[in-house]
């Protein structure tokens, strides 16, 4: 039986690095990896290199309403 993978985090994402003293929020791209069997966020950093990053610092970005923004709880990721 062919395992299946878990959902795609739903929602936009932002990834938030220190570059020059600077705090950028990056936009994240999802994607599997096999290797490491799960989902990983990937984004642009400001050098313009595509860049995977650790799950527990990205960030959803709310939708509609007051409600703040939230990290992804992931059991690896505490």
């Amino acid at each position: 039986m062919k395992n299946r993978k878990p959902r795609r985090p739903s929602g936009r994402w932002i990834y938030y690095i220190l570059e020059d003293g600077i705090l950028w929020p990056c936009p994240v791209r999802w994607e599997w990896e096999s290797s490491y069997d799960g989902w990983l966020p990937f984004y642009f950093s400001p050098t313009l290199e595509f860049v995977a990053g650790d799950p527990a610092k990205a960030w959803r970005v709310p939708g509609s309403g007051n409600r703040p923004a939230r990290r992804l709880h992931w059991p690896e990721a505490a």
